[in-house]
């Protein structure tokens, strides 16, 4: 299982240990981590959490998809 977060400034590009990939989107980058991101991470990337789980996995698409639809970043 993972930890998803949508970095809404695109400054995602930490390749720490608990970083399983990032996917870079022209205004946000999706993050998937082993671990939860810390605070200071959350603050300096702007992370909004999607869920813990799989990219397939319904909570996460339908958080996604909420994001993308109310935002002008996502």
């Amino acid at each position: 299982m993972r930890y998803w977060y949508v970095s809404i400034n695109n400054s995602y590009k930490h390749r720490g240990s608990n970083v399983r990939s990032i996917q870079m989107k022209q205004e946000h980058s999706i993050v998937e981590l082993t671990e939860q991101a810390t605070p200071k991470e959350i603050d300096n990337c702007k992370l909004i959490y999607l869920g813990r789980g799989w990219w397939s996995d319904k909570h996460i698409q339908d958080n996604y998809k909420r994001l993308k639809g109310g935002s002008n970043h996502a």
